[in-house]
């Protein structure tokens, strides 16, 4: 994957497996606070966090720890997508409060269905990017012409690598601090 220079201090941690880039969004999020910089937003619960509360698929608040359920209850053999997307909805004012405190990163757990259709955290994504906030997300591979398409091609690409993590997140700093 090709990194460039984008205009946007945004990024797509790109993924053939959401576990595993979850994983990455995990950790560079500890060593960011480890760092002493303020990291908002809301990231992708464990599913064993989620089965703990009961949910097949929630988020966190990064600012709080809170667990929020984004999961319809569809049943027990149900094999049908359960995405909540009125939870979905509901959520994006945690998003909308972090903006509001000015974080050094914004998280927002996905760029996925919902935002492909214009829905979900959407509203709020196009918001942080007019701020000029530097705002990473995780995308599946299926919906990079949907991304591409709502940044205008100018988010950065990241591979699942810790390294490159770093270096997009220090130049989208750099970027800001000289805007």
């Amino acid at each position: 994957m090709e990194s460039t220079t984008p205009a946007l201090a945004i990024a797509a941690l790109v993924h053939e497996s959401a576990e595993y880039a979850d994983e990455f969004l995990y950790a560079f999020i500890q060593d960011l606070q480890a760092q002493d910089k303020n990291i908002l937003g809301v990231i992708q619960a464990h599913p064993e966090v989620s089965f703990a509360y009961g949910s097949q698929m929630g988020i966190v608040d990064l600012s709080t720890g809170a667990y929020l359920s984004i999961a319809q209850d569809l049943g027990k053999h149900n094999t049908s997508c359960c995405l909540d997307a009125e939870a979905v909805s509901n959520a994006s004012t945690i998003l909308q409060a972090a903006r509001m405190q000015s974080p050094d990163l914004l998280i927002v757990n996905r760029f996925g269905k919902l935002e492909a259709e214009g829905d979900g955290f959407a509203d709020e994504m196009l918001e942080i990017m007019s701020e000029g906030t530097p705002m990473l997300t995780v995308v599946a591979e299926r919906f990079l012409p949907q991304w591409r398409e709502f940044t205008g091609g100018l988010a950065t690409e990241i591979a699942p690598d810790s390294a490159a993590l770093h270096q997009w997140y220090d130049q989208a700093v750099a970027k800001q601090l000289n805007a």
